[in-house]
């Protein structure tokens, strides 16, 4: 039961830190002198993030509901 908890606590952290990410590549297009150059490359990759961070997401609050702790 110990070792299905740390491994769901990791996977949560994982999936901030995904957000994060893409923040982080949000606020860099955002302060770049030359929008263009960027947006075009890292749009794709920040969506992507994005996406795989919300499937993790919704993935980790089923297994928490399934492995009935308390969200």
């Amino acid at each position: 039961m110990k070792k299905s908890f740390k491994i769901l606590a990791q996977l949560s952290h994982f999936i901030t830190m995904l957000f994060g990410i893409a923040l982080g590549l949000t606020l860099s297009i955002l302060y770049q002198h030359y929008y263009g150059l960027f947006i075009v490359e890292l749009t794709p990759m920040i969506v992507l993030i994005v996406l795989i961070s919300v499937g993790l997401r919704a993935y980790s609050i089923f297994l928490w509901k399934k492995g009935n702790y308390d969200l």
